[in-house]
């Protein structure tokens, strides 16, 4: 059956019609063959503009569609909602991401803009005529648990906006800490291991000394910073020095600190026994802030080597200033010191004067956040992949800021990396709503971008299998390598490795990527 191509240009962008001439590329698609309707929108996320689009797919009864737009995370829910009542299939679908690919790289440049929209347009057509109808499958959620494994300020942020959307929220909290927070909180619990899929996880936790399962629709992971792991020569010196939360703790129940009190980036200036992830300046001025408005004659120091306060922050660095909070910035080779004999004295070179200052302190805090050392474990189990600096890694931070790799599981707060109280309480919010927004419809999809093996020609070498981060693979009965289509994530690793070429990735075919190219680079090969 011949294909019935729709294709659609999107002048939405103030910078697409400046630099393109879209009535070049409408022209172009109708002279393409199979192409039985162009049309040129100024905004394809729009209703009315959407809705005549539809329309005019049915009248042609189009079977697929070119759509050249924004990022798909942009216009893609939507757009494939449309066109799904069109009665086109999502898979035969492609977008061309026309503004990030060739907007705004090449904004000084019309011409060379115009000539890669329209070799991207070619291609995309090329492609389109390739596509073959893909359907997921569905399944029911055997729970509508929420879990959190982390109950700081982000952990119970997330539990309570998961509740309100209508979820059961499980706090997994390792330590026995006691907490306002709705649904259930295990103290002293952790998780070990975890499998199963979007929307039907089954995780394996210890409650103290006993090893149980518990069903999970959604997983956040709020795990915090790794405070309580600072390390180093200053902390070895001063046996009483705290990190900041417990500073900031402390002054919550009114115990205010004895002073002065210096804050230090960190007790192992030299970074020999201590990996850092990040410091806590936003907070740390914060607590210096309200310390001195509560105590004034308190003296209060902030030691350095780099201070970044950022955004609205820079007024809180200010400010700290004007209020009497003196700030000493130094390089390695002038880091902060204790002596055995002065131990209540901070010898520290200040870099800007080039002397040596000896302050006292009764009290001294340490600024620096080490990455959780639970992260390594909870991403192992939960097959998500971590960030150079050990936090967990986030999908994208435009598009998905608390969502990971695998959908159904988020992240929120210093889980991703070292931040504010308040910043991590608003991203665990944000995650708690999606979660809980995710398990209320009670149903969970895959399938469809996912692998297939070729029986005939598997060797069950196991590298498919050896190699998956998900691990879908699996040798089957008859000693062949399957995939498991509801854990497969359509990554593609198992196609590429694969040394008997018997795996492929269906809507990524090679025919459909190498028709691609072929008319992108204009050869054969």
């Amino acid at each position: 059956m011949k294909a019935k191509i729709q294709v659609v240009i999107c002048r939405c962008c103030s910078e697409v019609p400046a630099l393109l001439n879209t009535d070049r590329l409408a022209m172009l698609a109708t002279d393409a063959d199979m192409v039985v309707s162009v049309k040129s929108v100024d905004a394809v996320c729009d209703g009315k503009d959407l809705a005549g689009v539809m329309g005019e797919a049915k009248e042609k009864e189009v079977d697929r569609a070119v759509v050249l737009a924004c990022h798909k995370r942009d216009v893609a829910p939507a757009l494939l909602r449309a066109y799904k009542r069109a009665g086109v299939n999502e898979f035969m679908i492609k977008l061309v991401n026309l503004r990030e690919e060739v907007v705004l790289p090449h904004q000084a440049q019309p011409e060379r803009a115009q000539a890669k929209a329209e070799a991207m347009l070619r291609a995309a057509l090329v492609r389109s005529v390739m596509l073959q109808p893909r359907e997921r499958q569905t399944e029911e959620m055997r729970t509508n648990n929420v879990v959190i494994i982390g109950a700081g300020v982000s952990g119970q942020a997330a539990a309570r906006a998961a509740a309100k959307a209508g979820a059961h929220t499980v706090i997994l909290e390792k330590t026995g800490k006691t907490m306002k927070a709705p649904g259930v909180i295990l103290p002293h619990s952790q998780l070990i291991g975890a499998k199963g899929w979007t929307g039907n996880y089954t995780l394996t936790i210890r409650v103290g000394e006993k090893v149980e399962e518990l069903e999970a629709a959604a997983i956040i992971v709020a795990t915090g910073g790794g405070w309580t792991e600072l390390k180093g020569p200053l902390a070895k010196a001063v046996k009483d020095a705290v990190p900041l939360y417990k500073l900031h703790e402390r002054m919550e129940n009114n115990d205010l600190p004895k002073g002065p009190v210096v804050v230090v980036d960190t007790p192992d200036p030299a970074g020999k026994t201590l990996k850092v992830q990040d410091y806590a300046w936003d907070d740390t001025l914060e607590t210096v802030i309200e310390l001195k408005k509560r105590a004034p004659s308190t003296e209060a120091y902030v030691v350095f080597q780099e201070m970044r306060a950022f955004g609205l922050n820079e007024l809180a660095y200010k400010e700290a200033a004007d209020i009497g909070i003196r700030f000493i910035r130094y390089d390695k080779a002038g880091a902060p010191k204790v002596d055995p004999k002065a131990p209540a004295k901070l010898a520290v070179k200040d870099f800007a004067q080039g002397e040596v200052l000896s302050i006292p302190f009764g009290t001294l805090v340490f600024a620096s956040i080490p990455p959780n050392k639970d992260n390594e474990g909870i991403a192992d189990a939960l097959r998500i992949p971590m960030a150079f600096d050990g936090g967990i890694r986030r999908g994208s931070i435009q598009r998905g800021p608390v969502e990971t790799v695998r959908p159904g599981i988020y992240v929120c707060g210093s889980a991703l990396f070292p931040k504010s109280r308040e910043l991590a309480e608003r991203e665990g919010e944000m995650a708690g709503s999606m979660a809980g927004e995710f398990v209320k419809t009670g149903r969970t999809s895959y399938g469809g971008s996912v692998a297939e093996v070729e029986q005939e020609k598997c060797s069950a070498c196991l590298t498919c299998v050896r190699t998956c981060p998900y691990e879908a693979p699996f040798i089957g009965r008859a000693s062949k390598a399957e995939i498991r289509t509801e854990l497969c994530q359509g990554c593609g690793i198992c196609v590429g490795i694969c040394p008997s070429k018997a795996i492929e990735l269906h809507h990524y075919t090679d025919d459909q990527i190498m028709g691609e190219a072929r008319s992108l680079l204009g050869g054969d090969f």
